[in-house]
């Protein structure tokens, strides 16, 4: 699901988006813009982000595909989780990331969140 245009796609029904690293970390902003809260999830996935290298280290290190953003109980039971899990991928010299949603997530959130990033773009 490499594009150059990012866009929501679907991973066995959990709604995706498949982006380049510095995107990543803008449409997480513009999405707890959107909503209006933080969760644990999140922040967990921005620390990933701006850790890259050493993340992506410890994915191959362990055999992992996908790693899974930490999640307070609270924000389960209340239903505010985002982040399903991360895939993080190089390709060539480019880190690319795929953020996995909780099912949850409306799709008309994150295709509303990748045109403001595409207008703050221009």
């Amino acid at each position: 699901m490499h594009r150059e245009e990012p866009m929501v796609g679907d991973c066995l029904w959990y709604p995706c988006i498949d982006l380049d690293l510095d995107d990543a970390e803008k449409i997480l902003n513009i999405i707890t813009d959107r909503l209006g809260y933080v969760t644990s999830d999140i922040q967990d996935t921005l620390r990933i982000i701006e850790n890259f290298d050493e993340s992506y280290r410890y994915a191959v290190k362990k055999f992992k595909e996908y790693l899974v953003p930490v999640k307070s109980e609270s924000d389960l039971i209340k239903g505010r989780v985002v982040i399903d899990r991360v895939k993080l991928t190089r390709i060539g010299n480019k880190k690319r990331i795929l953020i996995i949603f909780d099912r949850r997530v409306k799709k008309e959130l994150l295709e509303e969140a990748l045109l403001i990033l595409k207008e703050q773009k221009r």
